[in-house]
C-alpha cells in the first residue's frame, strides 16, 4: 500500500451567507447530505390575535454555520438551493473558532425559560464581568446594562453580530477583568 504525501484536510466552520428566510430549508438539506452545519435558533412566544404560538427562529437572520474543508466541500454547499455565498474577510473564507461556536451552542441550549436572548447588530463595548450563579458561573463577561438586567455576549466578528443572554445583576461580580 502506497502512503499520500497529502494530509487528511483540517475542517472549519465557515460563515454562510444564506437567501432570506432559508436558513431552515438550507439546515435541513445540509443534514440530509451529511455535512456538519449548525443554526442557532431562538424560541420565542408569538402573540396573534386569537392565539399564542412557540415559534423559532434564526438567531441570525440569513446565516449558517457549516464545518468542512473550504476547498474541498464549499461547492457542494454553495449548489444547495438557499445557499447565497460564503461570508469573507480580508479576502479569504472568515473562519470562525470553536470556541465561538461552542461558545454560543452553551448560550442558547444551557439557558434558563426566565433569560431572554437579543441578537446586536453592532459589537458592544461595557464593563468587564465575572458571572457567580446559575449555568454560567466561572465564565467571563462584557456587560450591558438594561432593566437592572445583564448581558452575556457571544461575538462572532465576522458578521458584525452579538448574541445576548440576560442574566440579573445578582448573578455576577463587579470585579474588573481583563478580557
Amino acid at each position: 500500500m502506497q502512503e499520500t504525501d497529502s494530509p487528511i484536510p483540517d475542517k472549519n466552520w465557515y460563515i454562510v451567507y444564506t437567501n432570506p428566510r432559508a436558513e431552515k430549508k438550507l439546515s435541513g438539506l445540509l443534514n440530509k447530505y451529511k455535512v456538519e452545519n449548525y443554526l442557532p435558533l431562538i424560541t420565542e412566544r408569538k402573540k396573534w390575535s386569537d392565539r399564542i404560538k412557540v415559534i423559532s427562529t434564526p438567531c441570525f437572520k440569513s446565516y449558517l454555520f457549516v464545518r468542512i474543508s473550504f476547498w474541498e466541500e464549499r461547492i457542494k454547499v454553495l449548489q444547495l438551493p438557499g445557499s447565497n455565498h460564503f461570508v469573507y474577510a480580508k479576502g479569504e473564507p472568515a473562519i470562525l473558532p470553536d470556541t465561538t461556536v461552542s461558545d454560543l451552542k452553551a448560550l442558547l441550549e444551557n439557558r434558563d425559560e426566565s433569560s431572554k436572548v437579543r441578537v446586536e447588530e453592532a459589537l458592544i463595548k461595557g464593563k468587564k464581568v465575572k458571572i457567580i450563579l446559575g449555568p454560567f458561573a466561572g465564565r467571563e463577561a462584557e456587560i450591558v446594562e438594561r432593566r437592572n438586567k445583564v448581558g452575556i455576549l457571544v461575538r462572532i466578528n465576522e458578521i458584525s453580530k452579538t448574541a445576548v443572554l440576560e442574566v440579573n445583576m445578582d448573578q455576577i461580580t463587579w470585579e474588573d477583568l481583563s478580557l
